[in-house]
């Protein structure tokens, strides 16, 4: 090994950041992956850009083949765009297709390729877990004993999970801590309830437990149809799949709602209430409706319980708030999971959303010719089909239409196909990005990288 070699393994050994589980192997050219992740040093690291894009290059052309889809968006909009370049070189649009393209199909390239990995590179990134308490350590986040407290829970849950717990949050878990101080999470084990999610912050146990890299923990209890803008708190433990969880139409504000999903039933997502305690308030009244007189008194006083501590607090218990009614006038298209998407819009000049290509009908049913064709073969045309969608809508982003790719982007995820799956990240990257929320789309990445239909989704396993 020469001195110079020698000097760039050393350096490596050294450096402070996360091993990438890809080695050098990863061709990742996003600079925020290598600012967060180590490389080992290669001998063709010089040329290493260069490699990567002809590589890149190669997998595209190998994938668009499979998909029968040589026709993409990006490859359409480049054609008509041929003509007046210097007009469009410098749109938001322009920028934002290479983020896709650099960012998306590396990853879900990088996603096929894992599987080709040897057992020893696999055990080698294995042994690189690190507890979740030095992910917070290196935050900086200062953390008492080794155990999340309720001063320093919206710290950890914000840095953890991208997201920030409104009131109702911790107050909840004080109802549940009064009901069971030994067992808050299953405090609501009479109404089939557990506490999950950021919830699980409180746990002894959790600053302990090792992960990979913070990425998982984004998707802990994230259902298969949970978009990045639904985050699940409470599951019922029936075998529908129930879930309760904050809907947000920003990660950096407070939650519109709390809905809910049944995930074995429909990619539905229903808005109950404005807050957790008016959501589980519904819970047990229709649980009260069908439930036997034995049980009945016990759910009346766990009921009572609940309200009480409700209107000690001044905390209301509406089910369609003022709040919640204000933000359906600002709803601009309701989407297939129904609980619509919310973007700056401007009704005198229209600007921020127009109506997709297509009827949601129509859209339906061009999904479900991809998703079940008779052969085969016969999907090449409603993808065809949707090409062309994705390519009006596309134009319409490229106009400051951003909703409207939104829109298709939450419809071909809430649909759950499988060959639509990259095209759905792709829509929402493009959108997230133009509406600057960046922590939507870390969590579709992270969700659609290993997203499960299962129930149970906790990336933490406790004793």
């Amino acid at each position: 090994m020469s001195d110079n070699e020698e000097l760039q393994f050393k350096a490596y050994r050294e450096d402070k950041r996360i091993p990438c589980r890809y080695g050098s192997k990863c061709y990742q050219k996003n600079p925020t992956h290598h600012e967060k992740y180590k490389h080992p040093p290669t001998k063709d690291a010089k040329n290493k850009n260069t490699t990567n894009y002809a590589t890149l290059g190669k997998r595209r052309k190998k994938k668009d083949s499979k998909e029968a889809s040589n026709n993409s968006p990006e490859k359409k909009m480049s054609k008509k765009n041929d003509d007046t370049k210097d007009e469009s070189s410098h749109s938001p649009l322009s920028v934002v297709n290479d983020t896709i393209d650099e960012k998306n199909d590396n990853y879900y390239e990088i996603g096929d390729e894992s599987t080709s990995l040897n057992c020893t590179e696999y055990v080698k990134t294995s042994n690189n877990q690190i507890t979740i308490l030095s992910l917070l350590k290196d935050a900086k986040i200062n953390v008492e004993n080794d155990e999340t407290l309720q001063i320093n829970a919206q710290k950890v849950i914000s840095h953890l999970f991208l997201t920030e717990m409104p009131e109702d949050f911790f107050q909840f878990y004080e109802f549940c801590k009064s009901i069971s101080d030994i067992d808050s999470f299953n405090a609501l084990k009479n109404v089939n309830l557990q506490l999950i999610g950021p919830y699980d912050v409180f746990r002894e146990k959790f600053l302990s437990f090792k992960v990979e890299d913070k990425e998982v923990l984004l998707r802990h209890w994230r259902y298969y149809y949970d978009p990045p803008e639904f985050q699940t708190i409470i599951k019922d433990n029936g075998k529908d799949g129930l879930h309760y969880g904050y809907w947000r139409d920003d990660a950096s504000e407070k939650p519109v709602f709390v809905g809910k999903n049944k995930v074995n039933v429909n990619y539905l997502i229903e808005p109950v209430a404005e807050n957790i305690f008016g959501a589980i308030d519904a819970h047990i009244g229709e649980k009260l409706k069908l439930t036997s007189p034995f049980d009945r008194l016990r759910l009346a006083q766990l009921h009572q319980k609940l309200r009480n501590f409700a209107k000690e607090r001044k905390i209301t218990l509406e089910k369609k708030t003022i709040n919640m009614q204000a933000r359906e006038m600002q709803v601009v298209a309701r989407t297939f999971h129904k609980a619509g998407i919310v973007v700056p819009y401007n009704k005198k000049t229209q600007l921020g959303y127009r109506d997709l290509a297509v009827s949601n009908s129509e859209l339906h049913k061009i999904l479900k010719q991809i998703e079940h064709p008779p052969i085969p073969e016969a999907r090449k045309t409603p993808m065809l089909k949707l090409e062309e969608v994705i390519r009006l809508t596309i134009i319409a982003a490229d106009e400051c239409d951003f909703g409207t790719v939104l829109e298709l982007g939450h419809d071909l995820f809430s649909s759950g196909i499988s060959y639509v799956q990259t095209k759905a990240l792709n829509l929402l990257a493009l959108a997230y990005n133009l509406l600057q929320k960046p922590q939507f789309l870390e969590i579709a990445q992270a969700h659609l990288k290993d997203r499960r239909k299962s129930l149970n989704l906790s990336v933490i396993q406790f004793s």
